[in-house]
């Protein structure tokens, strides 16, 4: 009797352990395919692209691909997809480029290319003068060694850079701010007040202001960005374009690097592609660095009107 009554205490408690796990993979199996996991992974998830938008934080919160695609009907290959990150993850670089040639379709020939260009994502740590052979952290990163990039579930991103128990997704899921969209646009839901704004801004500012003081425009990746354009070229129709911003960061960015408008225009002119230049805009951001939502919808469309020019 009582090894019975240990096995059917064994068993009742299996059978909780089994309720509990299907329970657990119920929530957690809709936020994965739905590439909730966080505010990259279903980027990684998503098919192979047929076109791209590229760059920093900037661009993954400031251009929205479904505004574009609606402007622009079939005038380019999808499917458009978002695939900014962070100036930590995807500043211009050899590993950015590399996972760009994973994401890209080898076979688009007619895709459209939003390549966002400012000095920070062509900048790197440490003096000019005193480096000689630039190694980029971003290759110890996802963006340089995830090499399978369009596969749902991304095991890989999962086991390897996910770094959250399994348990906290779907609460996370349910409760984030930011909230990444199937076309890659990252949506983020904070305080607008001006209080806020300000306050976020003058923090931001005083990031730049350090980065600034510590970086250089690197060859490296000015270099990888010359590179990234060419490989694009062979694929469609590539677009500068320069993302706006509040006035203390652009008046920051004009003193760092007073004449990377006119580098840019030249690098436009090298590869006879267009460069759009909106820093001056009139458009409202959450810290003077990343565009509000109703902003990043004002901005998608005049980007898409010029485009369709």
């Amino acid at each position: 009797m009582p090894v019975q009554a240990a096995v059917s205490k064994l068993l009742m408690r299996l059978l909780l352990l089994a309720v509990a796990g299907a329970l657990g993979a119920a929530l957690l199996l809709p936020v994965v395919l739905r590439g909730g996991v966080d505010a990259f992974y279903g980027r990684f998830a998503s098919p192979a692209a047929g076109s791209l938008i590229l760059g920093t934080s900037r661009a993954a919160q400031g251009i929205r691909p479904a505004v574009l695609a609606a402007r622009l009907g079939g005038q380019f290959e999808g499917p458009l997809l978002n695939y900014a990150f962070t100036l930590t993850h995807s500043p211009y670089g050899t590993a950015y480029l590399a996972s760009i040639r994973r994401k890209l379709r080898p076979d688009v020939r007619h895709g459209l290319f939003i390549v966002a260009v400012d000095p920070w994502s062509l900048s790197a740590a440490g003096r000019a003068d005193t480096v000689t052979n630039e190694v980029f952290p971003e290759e110890k990163s996802f963006i340089g060694q995830l090499h399978e990039v369009s596969q749902s579930p991304n095991l890989a991103y999962l086991t390897r850079y996910q770094t959250k128990p399994l348990y906290r997704l779907p609460l996370d899921f349910a409760t984030a701010t930011e909230r990444l969209h199937p076309d890659g646009w990252l949506e983020v839901n904070i305080g607008l007040d001006n209080a806020q704004v300000r306050a976020r801004t003058a923090r931001k500012l005083l990031d730049y202001q350090k980065l600034a003081a510590t970086q250089h425009l690197s060859a490296g990746r000015f270099a990888a960005l010359r590179q990234t354009i060419d490989f694009l070229k062979r694929h469609g129709r590539v677009v500068l374009v320069r993302l706006p911003v509040g006035q203390g960061l652009r008046a920051l960015e004009q003193q760092y690097q007073p004449d990377f408008e006119q580098q840019m225009q030249q690098l436009s002119t090298d590869f006879a592609v267009s460069f759009f230049d909106y820093s001056a805009g009139p458009y409202a951001t959450t810290d003077g660095n990343h565009l509000q939502k109703a902003a990043s919808q004002q901005f998608s469309q005049q980007l898409a009107n010029d485009l369709a020019r």
